[in-house]
């Protein structure tokens, strides 16, 4: 990952979704491991994080999609590699976090099998937040 796309990532994340704390190409640089992207002419169009969370669980965060690249299936696509970069790690149960009014968010992590688990309300940001869960033990 070059820093050029660390900034695009960053940027695409900071702007996608409603955080508490923005993300910094550094940040994004030094944890390049957990990223994937991908890319139209050039431009990264899509990107989330897969993060070790317990030796068994990776959480798949900040899966985001460019504004004008939506309902084109990058979504799945992203998501697709996320999972598979967890995978990779020996990853066995994925998590996600989403707002309880993303619909889209929603929508796309219980079409690929994610079941909501339990919610909270965060403080920070004044959201309610749904947990949803994926096991790939048994895949």
């Amino acid at each position: 990952m070059t820093k050029f796309e660390a900034e695009e990532i960053a940027h695409l994340i900071n702007n996608r979704n409603q955080l508490t704390k923005k993300y910094s190409y550094e940040e994004i640089l030094f944890n390049s491991e957990n990223f994937v992207y991908l890319k139209e002419e050039e431009k990264i169009v899509a990107c989330a994080e897969s993060k070790k969370v317990q030796w068994y669980q990776f959480e798949i965060l900040h899966v985001s999609i460019a504004q004008n690249f939506e309902g084109k299936g990058f979504g799945n696509l992203i998501l697709n590699l996320a999972e598979k970069n967890a995978i990779e790690k020996n990853a066995k149960i994925l998590q996600c976090t989403i707002r309880t009014n993303n619909d889209n968010s929603i929508r796309l992590f219980t079409r690929k099998g994610y079941k909501q688990v339990n919610s909270f309300f965060n403080n920070n940001s004044g959201n309610w937040i749904f947990i949803y869960q994926k096991n790939i033990a048994n895949k």
